[in-house]
């Protein structure tokens, strides 16, 4: 009998004193990873541009969140509990408090739904003018074999290579232009179904680090 594979997850929800409402994920991004400066999982400067990142940022329903993948749960937890400012552009923000979940998630084969809660930068130049060029229906058939191949180069980023079929079904969606790395994206707003289980605020396709395509679980 398999195991049912696991992916270690620490949640770091910071809280801070005063209205988080000007602080971006790319923002918390910058100041946590100049603080872990020897550690570059923290900053993403790393020698690999498609290495799958174990710290991510992000803000979801104007919470600030640091996400913790696999050895980096305890890193993660080791660290960001001393942290108790953001310094942002313009202004300091005092951290009233840093309340962290860890778990360990199995990635099952139920059927789960999920929400983008952040833009998903799915399309590449190769698949940019594919995805113009279609059809709605062929778009979205476009975009659920892009989603299977972000999930599993995410969970192989993990460690995790899944032996069984994973199908993704996207009842619809819509576009949204995003700027990242100084560049312009369309971005994809989007409900799925997925045949595997994922951690919630995990990131997939490009830009996870600094909070893109952050998934969401709809109980």
């Amino acid at each position: 009998m398999t195991n049912t594979p696991e992916i270690k997850v620490l949640t770091a929800v910071l809280e801070p004193e005063e209205s988080r409402k000007g602080v971006t994920a790319s923002q918390l991004r910058g100041y946590i990873g100049y603080l872990f400066l020897d550690d570059p999982e923290f900053h993403h400067h790393a020698d690999d541009p498609y290495h799958y990142p174990l710290i991510q940022y992000k803000k979801v329903d104007n919470q600030l969140i640091v996400l913790g993948l696999q050895q980096y749960a305890d890193t993660l937890m080791n660290k960001i509990a001393d942290v108790n400012q953001l310094v942002i552009p313009g202004k300091t923000i005092k951290i009233c408090t840093v309340n962290m979940q860890a778990k360990l998630h199995e990635i099952d084969s139920a059927l789960h739904s999920f929400e983008f809660a952040s833009p998903w930068i799915a399309l590449n130049r190769r698949n940019y003018d594919a995805f113009q060029n279609a059809n709605p229906e062929d778009r979205k058939r476009l975009l659920e074999r892009v989603l299977v191949g972000n999930v599993l180069s995410a969970l192989k980023g993990l460690g995790i290579f899944v032996e069984r079929q994973l199908k993704a079904h996207i009842p619809e969606f819509s576009t949204v232009s995003v700027t990242a790395h100084g560049n312009t994206f369309e971005a994809i707003k989007a409900r799925f179904v997925l045949n595997a289980g994922l951690p919630d605020y995990m990131g997939l396709g490009k830009s996870v680090s600094k909070g893109f395509g952050t998934i969401k679980e709809i109980k």
